[in-house]
């Protein structure tokens, strides 16, 4: 493939216009060729404000048109699964965002579409390049760190809407947002065998759900979700995020996708003659640059990874594939369906 890159994008929305959009120009061999949406005026001005030469209205007369490597599509789940269909069949690779389908089996079709073509996807979880999950993860996953053996996460927010046509808010704040965690928890601790609730509801809006899971690797992980804490005005905006990576003798923690506490073994206590003050920690934490740079919650490494995958002709490693998805959504249904039955261990589908 040439070194320039030719990719359409398809959604013009607010979340694709205000944290993807932007990301592009900052991928040089990357050239965005068209931009689609079925409101013409959204695609006319993303089009103009990031140097798209056509503009669509028409997603099967697009892809006909236009010479591509790849699309990037954002939407709602239903348009993930539609729109990326479409693209696969073209034969082009794909971008979409999270969930990659509305449920289970329509995510699976999208991810078998793309095996039986010889082709790939990538998932939008973006959690998976931002800046601290990175270093966590090169932590975790090293030689030296003592073996997994706890995952700690929680993700607290106010109370979360009806979504994506999904009248349950429990069900559409697991599958629209939540997912954000179930993909993080298996980019650290790999597959989950079965997840088990215990729940709090207050009402609709107010909830808070602890899942027990266990990991194939045996390991064992703890979900805090709930949208007790959060501001009731605005719940995108008062989100609190941790993760916690527990081996034997040493733990990494995540706070906020911005600080980074290593607690490592074989550390020297701290303290006067036999008045110890603790274990030394390493700490991590953003400098300014990195703030004025606002990459830190990941949209421009996984923008640009698409675009590297597409130039090197290979799937998405760091990043998640379809089956990833799929994946993702089936831990969604499953702590659902827990939920929903008085804390029944469930267990989750394996591939």
């Amino acid at each position: 493939m040439n070194e320039t890159v030719r990719v359409a994008f398809v959604g013009a929305g607010r979340h694709a216009t205000g944290s993807l959009y932007p990301q592009l120009h900052h991928v040089p061999d990357l050239d965005l060729v068209a931009v689609c949406d079925l409101a013409r005026e959204k695609a006319e001005h993303n089009a103009r404000w990031f140097g798209a030469r056509a503009v669509y209205t028409d997603v099967e007369q697009m892809l006909a048109n236009e010479q591509l490597d790849g699309v990037y599509i954002c939407g709602l789940p239903d348009m993930m699964d539609e729109v990326g269909l479409q693209a696969l069949e073209a034969g082009l690779p794909i971008f979409v965002e999270k969930p990659s389908a509305v449920d289970v089996p329509k995510a699976r079709e999208l991810a078998q579409a793309a095996d039986d073509r010889g082709l790939w996807g990538m998932v939008a979880f973006m959690k998976r390049f931002a800046p601290a999950y990175v270093t966590a993860r090169d932590i975790v996953g090293g030689a030296d760190f003592n073996s997994l053996q706890m995952l700690e996460v929680a993700f607290t927010q106010g109370p979360y809407p009806q979504w994506a046509g999904i009248d349950d808010t429990m069900l559409a704040m697991l599958t629209g947002q939540n997912c954000h965690i179930f993909d993080l928890v298996r980019f650290f601790g790999g597959d989950v065998e079965w997840v088990q609730v215990t729940k709090r509801w207050l009402n609709a809006d107010r909830m808070g759900l602890f899942v027990s899971c266990q990991f194939a690797s045996g390991a064992i992980g703890v979900m805090n979700l709930n949208t007790l804490e959060g501001w009731e005005g605005n719940p995108w905006q008062d989100i609190r995020e941790s993760l916690r990576c527990v081996g034997i003798g040493e733990s990494v923690t995540v706070d906020e996708m911005l600080y980074i506490t290593h607690h490592r073994p074989g550390q020297p206590w701290c303290g006067m003659e036999n008045k110890p003050f603790g274990h030394a920690l390493g700490r991590l934490q953003p400098a300014w640059v990195a703030l004025v740079a606002d990459d830190l919650c990941g949209y421009r490494g996984e923008v640009a990874y698409f675009a590297q995958c597409l130039r090197e002709d290979r799937p998405p490693e760091q990043g998640a594939d379809l089956w990833d998805g799929a994946k993702s959504l089936e831990l969604t249904e499953a702590i659902y369906e827990s939920a929903s039955s008085d804390g029944a261990r469930v267990a989750v589908p394996v591939r």
